[in-house]
């Protein structure tokens, strides 16, 4: 009994239905790299070509602004696009990859917000990035997944 459960679960792993921790950690810190660099893009064409020539502290407060809604415009897509692709390397276990590389999302947010002493509408902000960045990966994992089965199905 014991040995036809250790030769289903290296079956399994053959066809790939493991979580890939590397590409778990490698997906959700990419991802959080490239939000947070959408939002120094943003600040900067609006520095540069939409609203030039204000002082600097005019820029500062206004990334304080943008920065929130670009993590969410940007984040959506991003992370529902990229856990589309890298959830498929976990075979049937896309969907969980895709919420385990979510998951470190908050594990970098809440301690920053701590350190930075954040008030109540930071933590609102917060979480309404991430909230939409955990819906993006879910959907993204479903989409895997759904590419998974029916590769299977037609080999």
């Amino acid at each position: 009994m014991q040995e036809a459960s250790v030769h289903a679960k290296a079956l399994s792993r053959e066809k790939g239905d493991h979580i890939p921790w590397g590409w778990v950690v490698i997906t959700a810190v990419a991802l959080v790299v490239a939000v947070t660099l959408a939002a120094f893009v943003w600040v900067g064409i609006y520095a540069y070509l939409i609203h030039p020539g204000e002082e600097l502290a005019y820029y500062q407060n206004y990334a304080q602004f943008a920065s929130p809604i670009v993590s969410v415009v940007v984040g959506i897509p991003v992370w529902f696009f990229a856990c589309r692709w890298v959830g498929r390397k976990a075979g049937t276990r896309a969907v969980a990859m895709c919420l385990s590389a979510w998951l470190i999302v908050p594990l970098i947010d809440i301690p920053l917000s701590l350190l930075a002493q954040a008030t109540a509408y930071d933590w609102a902000k917060l979480a309404i990035s991430d909230t939409t960045k955990l819906l993006a990966a879910y959907l993204g994992g479903r989409a895997a997944l759904k590419y998974v089965l029916g590769m299977r199905r037609v080999s």
